[in-house]
């Protein structure tokens, strides 16, 4: 499940994608990932819209409430694992 999982987010599929598919609910579905994030699987990113060049150079960038939802990407071990 894990692997699967692991292979949804690297292909690009949403979170919501990835719960329909698994039949999971969402919300253990962002317990499991956190879990993940944990154990050196993944990794999260605030995604900020690229069309606001401002916010990329801000001095209060890292403290923004005006940043995006969270991005989950694979680390080398997570890559390894969803082979």
């Amino acid at each position: 499940m894990i692997k699967e999982i692991l292979r949804k987010i690297q292909a690009g599929k949403t979170l919501a994608e990835i719960s329909e598919e698994m039949s999971m609910e969402y919300s253990a579905l962002l317990a499991l990932l956190e879990h993940l994030v944990k154990i050196g699987y993944l990794e999260t990113r605030e995604r900020v819209d690229d069309e606001v060049e401002a916010c990329k150079t801000c001095p209060l960038f890292k403290v923004c409430s005006k940043k995006g939802p969270r991005v989950y990407y694979l680390t080398k071990k997570g890559k390894k694992a969803a082979k």
